[in-house]
């Protein structure tokens, strides 16, 4: 065998493979915030109580929860929480919390199924106070958190200065009209 060839020979043997995947970037954290509930967060997928005289509109927030090498996690809890279409938490610490709607539930919780998908009817997120429109986030396996995050709108992350470089891998775009807009946003973990 000629140099060259066997070269080229041990070049294609030793090289990545093409079908190997580079590992996917984990998503990053980022603060709790001040108004994490104070109860414990139900298994609840629909935080629309009651459509009618709801403020704000509803959206259909769905993913997959996957790790770094792409395979979909199962059995992951999802939790989410997030102001009313007014600005408002429903929590003691919340300035006005007496005006929060009661059209809308503020936080539940869903268990990805077999292919790490979840699936949330939640409400558009608002801006308030400065803040960027944004929905709380943080995942479970058991009593283990895995991960603590904010989810933003596309090109509607903030300028404060604590928010990070991070915020641009924590945009979701929705599409959609008023009364139909849906948002997906898989999130990556290194477990």
């Amino acid at each position: 065998m000629k140099r060259r060839h066997f070269l080229a020979l041990w070049s294609v043997l030793l090289a990545k493979p093409l079908w190997a995947r580079a590992p996917l970037v984990a998503t990053p954290s980022q603060a709790e915030g001040p108004f994490y509930p104070v109860v414990p967060i139900p298994i609840r997928a629909n935080l629309i109580l009651q459509e009618q005289g709801i403020a704000g509109d509803p959206i259909e927030l769905t993913g997959r929860v996957k790790d770094i090498k792409g395979e979909p996690l199962t059995g992951v809890k999802v939790e989410i929480w997030q102001c009313d279409g007014n600005g408002v938490y429903d929590h003691p610490q919340q300035p006005n919390n007496q005006n929060f709607d009661r059209h809308f539930a503020g936080f539940g919780a869903v268990e990805t199924d077999s292919n790490g998908q979840y699936r949330f009817r939640t409400l558009f997120p608002v801006p308030y106070t400065g803040r960027p429109p944004h929905i709380h986030v943080k995942l479970w396996r058991g009593n283990q958190e895995l991960l603590t995050t904010q989810l933003y709108l596309k090109g509607q992350t903030g300028n404060e200065w604590w928010g990070g470089r991070e915020r641009q891998h924590l945009q979701f775009d929705p599409v959609g009209n008023e009364g139909n807009k849906a948002g997906k946003f898989d999130f990556i973990l290194s477990v």
